[in-house]
């Protein structure tokens, strides 16, 4: 009766058992299994079926996690081949008691859940096989990188290339990442006998993790042998400069990314993080700016907004010609279509927006008040002067 109900647990859905749809991707399908497997963990409920639940999610996610299981398992539900839900290991596909080699179902690690579990699980990692392969849920990349960028405003709307020093995290150049000098080697682990794991009990149940002498990799380095660059960790900072490509049009704040030009990685050789430059772009002393457009105050003479004419103002390109049309009024704007800045996204730049500002003279003179004072006669009474008469009867 026991068996029959342990064959009906293994034949039920994986993605019901882990309460997930066959659309969900690997990372919410591990998100799933591991919340599940903290609730019926046999260490923390201590219901009697919560261990028969427990090997019942394991199994589901040993499915779930090797996309060409997952595959099989689609097509051709449980019947695929040497993919049940125990495996050929027994209740559990392998997990408890391990494999010979050291590896677990889906390729997952058991410290990543024992450590959100029980704050820290095993030192040093786990190991997915003898001498302490890589586990592809262990690769680590390295962390990135981020420095501001201080341009100027004509950099940010033209385009530059600019130079920022950074440290990241390289390899060592002297053991070339090895972490011995050369010439030395390592010796083997004295208490993993060079496998890298060791067999740990847990809630009654036996499972392998990686050895804490040797952090699972199977040997270490003598004290004599330790490359003295980077005390044997394979690793250093280096101050080096990253050229930076700032595309035309970029705005304050801006974030430029550059692949591949952070921190490598601690321990391992997954990739390099990135480098983020955040860009502080100094203001202009001649123009204004907002998105793609741009903005200049253009001082004109009375008169020429008057009468109108032509004045000279400058763009982004050089100096243009604009025509100011007579009767301008103060705060008038004038707009030279595709002056402006070039667009980040589309060929199309903005336009440069000129505003009238309208200077009077602060002191008339001569002929120059004459004219005035007979303009303004014939505008407004006020200005008339009384015609002189002279009395000749007198």
């Amino acid at each position: 009766m026991h068996q029959q109900q342990q064959q009906k647990q293994r034949n039920e859905d994986p993605y019901k058992v882990l309460g997930v749809s066959k659309s969900s991707s690997q990372s919410d399908i591990k998100k799933a299994y591991y919340k599940l497997a903290k609730q019926y963990h046999p260490d923390t409920n201590k219901d009697k079926d919560a261990r028969e639940k427990f090997v019942q999610i394991q199994e589901a996610y040993e499915i779930l996690s090797d996309e060409q299981k997952r595959s099989q398992y689609d097509q051709y539900g449980h019947g695929f081949d040497g993919a049940g839900m125990g495996g050929s290991g027994g209740p559990g596909g392998g997990f408890y008691g391990g494999s010979a080699s050291g590896g677990f179902p889906g390729g997952f690690d058991p410290n990543d859940i024992f450590s959100q579990f029980f704050g820290g699980g095993f030192s040093g990692g786990f190991a997915s096989g003898a001498g302490g392969g890589a586990d592809p849920f262990r690769t680590m990349s390295g962390e990135d990188i981020q420095v501001p960028l201080t341009i100027d405003f004509m950099d940010a709307v033209k385009g530059a290339k600019k130079y920022v020093t950074i440290n990241p995290v390289t390899t060592c150049h002297t053991c070339h990442g090895s972490g011995i000098k050369s010439g030395k080697m390592k010796t083997q682990c004295g208490v993993c006998h060079g496998s890298g794991v060791q067999t740990v009990q847990m809630g009654g149940f036996n499972m392998q993790t990686a050895c804490q002498a040797c952090s699972g990799a199977g040997s270490s380095i003598p004290h004599d042998a330790k490359c003295g660059t980077c005390d044997s960790v394979g690793k250093v900072r280096e101050r080096k400069q990253v050229e930076v490509t700032i595309p035309a049009g970029v705005d304050n704040n801006s974030r430029i990314r550059v692949p591949g030009a952070g921190d490598a990685p601690i321990k391992g050789q997954g990739p390099n993080g990135d480098l983020f430059v955040s860009l502080n772009i100094q203001p202009s002393k001649v123009f204004r700016r907002q998105d793609a457009d741009i903005f200049y105050d253009a001082k004109i003479p009375f008169h020429k907004a008057l009468l109108g004419g032509r004045i000279r103002v400058p763009t982004i390109d050089g100096e243009v010609d604009l025509k100011i049309p007579s009767g301008s009024q103060p705060d008038d704007n004038i707009a030279l279509r595709g002056r402006g800045i070039q667009r980040l996204r589309g060929s199309s730049r903005g336009d440069q927006i000129v505003q009238l500002k309208i200077e009077l003279p602060r002191n008339l003179r001569g002929k120059q008040r004459e004219i005035i004072e007979k303009y303004a006669s014939l505008v407004d009474k006020q200005y008339e002067k009384p015609s002189s008469t002279k009395d000749d009867n007198k």
